[in-house]
């Protein structure tokens, strides 16, 4: 919101509240306002009339006047004033609105005369907390078992593995084959024939595919049928059962190093399997209280969601919606693709996606403001030094222009806002007060 001049007269301003998160606004803006911004309407015109005798920006203001007429000169002063009136009402009132004004009707506009308008506009709804200091949740703790150390070492043991090819076996568990591979439903082929590297481990690949090449020797080829997950890449095949052509061109096993000294130092984390186990319990320990930290914030947020019912305005979850179609176009662009491609290369419509995007923009929307009431209730404020610091660090630097940079401030202080609201309601949760 753009900030208001402490300079600026006083607006009377009264606000209706009416059902469906709305507010009317009802506003007064003093005679010296208007008297203003026909005096700031004068000169911009001026420069875009020629008028004899005169350079451009220099004629009189009332030849400029003359020249246009009121009529001209009342809508240029009116399209500047307004809504530079209607923010500064929105702040006054402290209204919180929801984009733009859905109805504005401004009075009669004339020189020494005060100017009225109202206008609607949605708002974020009041929300009631309820007792939300009440609210707990339990906080697992991921204990390390030397069994989760063992299988760490398995992977590290693996990261340093070698491919050696074999030809005197057939395929088994745990090796990598190179195969071709194509893919029929009912008969009709659904994936052209396509050469990969597959690794024979039922965790990592589907099991139909892997239970259909164990047993394979190189050269040989085979069939196997596959219910595909129902998070399949192809939408359509979600779910499927189809047949899997293999075509096994080559084994390769994979040859592990030994479990001792000398693993510690080829991995270069000490020097002995004693230092190397204690380095990767070091990691699993520290990654473990992340995931739980990240996992215990996400329930309490969850859980704060969940306390309260209110009605979202559907204009937050569309502007939300809109958010995170931005956000996906950028980063295609960033990938080199434009987002009408995108579009025709998965099959899906505008129509489609808004449709999928609902349901989490509803959430993240009822989240926020949820976190906007627990920081008011509790009385959160960011320091403007914590934004400025923000700010140069989502700039990395950059020299931003005003506008920009009057944007990152609102985003970053809006976004530190929220995260000390969730720090305290992680407080809540735990019962710390």
């Amino acid at each position: 919101m753009a900030s208001v001049p402490s300079s600026a007269p006083e607006l009377t301003v009264s606000v209706e509240r009416q059902p469906g998160s709305q507010v009317e606004l009802a506003v007064e803006a003093p005679a010296s306002e208007v008297d203003t911004a026909v005096q700031q309407a004068l000169r911009r015109l001026s420069g875009q009339v020629r008028l004899p005798g005169f350079r451009p920006g220099k004629a009189p203001a009332h030849l400029v006047e003359r020249a246009v007429g009121w009529d001209a000169v009342r809508r240029e002063a009116a399209d500047k004033l307004i809504p530079t009136l209607y923010l500064r009402a929105l702040a006054q009132a402290g209204v919180k609105a929801v984009g733009d004004p859905e109805e504005l009707s401004v009075g009669d506009f004339e020189r020494g005369k005060p100017v009225t308008f109202t206008a609607k506009v949605t708002v974020q709804p009041e929300i009631d907390l309820g007792d939300y200091t009440s609210i707990r949740v339990d906080d697992e703790k991921t204990e390390i078992t030397d069994e989760k150390l063992d299988t760490a070492l398995e992977e590290v043991r693996k990261g340093h593995s070698e491919l050696v090819e074999v030809t005197d076996r057939p395929a088994q568990a745990g090796d990598v084959v190179t195969a071709t591979l194509s893919m029929s439903r009912d008969g009709a082929q659904v994936a052209e024939p396509e050469e990969r590297d597959v690794e024979l481990d039922r965790e990592r690949v589907l099991p139909g595919l892997v239970e259909g090449i164990l047993g394979l020797n190189s050269g040989d080829s085979g069939t196997t049928e596959v219910v595909l997950p129902d998070d399949y890449s192809s939408e359509e095949l979600r779910g499927a059962t189809v047949v899997f052509h293999i075509e096994l061109k080559r084994i390769r096993e994979r040859v592990l190093p030994p479990l001792d000294d000398s693993l510690a130092v080829l991995d270069k984390h000490g020097e002995t399997l004693d230092e190397l186990r204690e380095h990767y319990r070091t990691v699993l320990v520290e990654t473990a209280e992340r995931i739980d930290r990240e996992r215990y914030e996400a329930q309490v947020l969850t859980a704060f969601r969940d306390s309260v019912s209110f009605d979202i305005p559907e204009a937050m979850i569309e502007r939300e919606i809109d958010r995170q179609l931005r956000d996906t176009e950028m980063r295609l662009a960033q990938a080199g693709m434009r987002f009408d491609r995108y579009l025709e290369y998965t099959g899906q419509t505008i129509e489609k996606i808004r449709g999928e995007a609902r349901e989490p923009a509803v959430m993240r929307v009822k989240l926020e403001l949820i976190l906007d009431a627990l920081a008011s209730a509790e009385g959160i404020e960011v320091d403007h030094s914590q934004v400025e610091r923000e700010v140069e660090r989502l700039s990395g630097g950059r020299k931003l222009g005003h506008e920009d940079r009057h944007r990152l401030e609102h985003a970053a202080e809006r976004d530190l806002r929220f995260r000390g609201a969730a720090e305290r309601a992680v407080e809540i949760a735990r019962g710390d007060g």
